[in-house]
């Protein structure tokens, strides 16, 4: 995997300071804004601030993106995925059952696009969180629009004429989902009726972010997903984007808002790095990039089991958790530190674009 921010150096307490026993463990910032019952909350601070933002479910077979899902979120892992995503052709999901361990839900992201492609109501239900994605999506040959495999798989469920009749479909819609900022709190309110113990939060690019945020804040929405894999941003710019926007943030009074990021290419490293900067989730989708081939070139065979499937799954998330590991472990080291005196850097630039101290200027 590759760094991106391996100018920045996590730092340690000073020799002099006292060691009384381990910190407590790290968990989400406590909502403002989050009109959820205690159970619920409870349930959403134990996640683990790495989430799966934009998996290609449409390239694996239904049976076998459904054991991924259930895997990642065995793990604490908040996977995005619709019903029609991951489940079979009769509509059947693992992901979307309640679990027989506790009885309770699997994790779940809604992704609520402004098409709406593939959403039924029942994708609402028990859901953890709902993205509204107040963004316009690119395929991968740089057109705002949708692929025709992409349109297939949200269509599985309906059995009827696929969408795209073969092709790719602009993507938006007009009039759009949500025409004005002004207009945000009303979807918010439809959404929280719909699914009443879910957070919502809101995907934007940062393009206009300073007007995007002003309007996106004032509808007191449970959190935000600043999405920049599509940037090619450099390590510095990465992390001076996230330092900013959470600044930001901050001046207008949204000091307790969760911030998460959806930054591409990152390490376990760079995860618990964007954190200490101000994020409070981070997209791991780059995580899987290697084994996405690879699942995908043993499966199309034709004769996959769905033990083969399972077994792939359970792989994949043991690899996960590993990364994972190194992640929480980090931040668990970081907790007796002061926020200001968590990272620093030898190179003098990065420390005065991210208001650090110097590596060796310690007071």
């Amino acid at each position: 995997m590759q760094a991106r921010l391996e100018k920045l150096k996590f730092t340690s307490p000073k020799a002099e300071s006292s060691w009384t026993g381990p910190p407590a463990p790290w968990q989400h910032p406590s909502f403002s804004t989050l009109a959820l019952n205690e159970a619920a909350e409870k349930r959403f601070k134990e996640l683990l601030p790495l989430f799966l933002h934009e998996p290609r479910w449409h390239d694996f077979e239904n049976e076998q993106a459904n054991a991924i899902a259930v895997a990642l979120a065995e793990i604490e892992i908040p996977v995005t995925a619709l019903r029609s995503e991951v489940s079979s052709g009769n509509g059947d999901s693992a992901l979307h059952e309640v679990t027989g361990r506790d009885s309770t839900y699997l994790p779940r992201i809604v992704p609520y696009r402004p098409e709406r492609y593939g959403l039924i109501v029942d994708d609402f239900d028990h859901a953890t969180m709902i993205d509204i994605r107040l963004t316009t999506h690119r395929d991968e040959t740089g057109r705002f629009a949708y692929s025709a495999d992409q349109l297939s798989r949200w269509d599985v469920l309906k059995g009827e004429v696929p969408i795209s009749g073969g092709s790719w479909v602009p993507s938006a819609t007009f009039p759009p989902d949500v025409p004005s900022m002004h207009q945000l709190g009303s979807k918010f309110s439809q959404l929280r009726a719909l699914a009443p113990n879910a957070a919502l939060f809101v995907t934007l690019e940062p393009f206009h972010l300073e007007i995007d945020l002003q309007g996106v804040l004032a509808a007191q929405p449970d959190g935000l997903i600043l999405q920049l894999e599509s940037l090619a941003l450099d390590g510095l710019e990465l992390a001076t984007m996230v330092h900013k926007t959470r600044e930001l943030m901050d001046r207008l009074g949204k000091q307790t808002t969760p911030l998460w990021i959806s930054p591409g290419e990152i390490g376990a490293d760079d995860a618990a790095k964007l954190i200490a900067l101000g994020a409070s989730g981070v997209a791991i989708d780059s995580w899987f990039e290697h084994l996405w081939d690879e699942i995908a070139a043993s499966s199309n065979s034709g004769y996959a089991s769905r033990g083969h499937h399972l077994n792939q799954a359970r792989r994949l998330a043991n690899e996960m958790q590993w990364y994972a590991n190194r992640t929480m472990g980090l931040l668990h080291s970081l907790k007796r530190l002061p926020k200001h005196e968590r990272l620093t850097s030898l190179d003098v630039t990065w420390c005065e674009a991210l208001n650090l101290k110097q590596m060796g200027s310690w007071d």
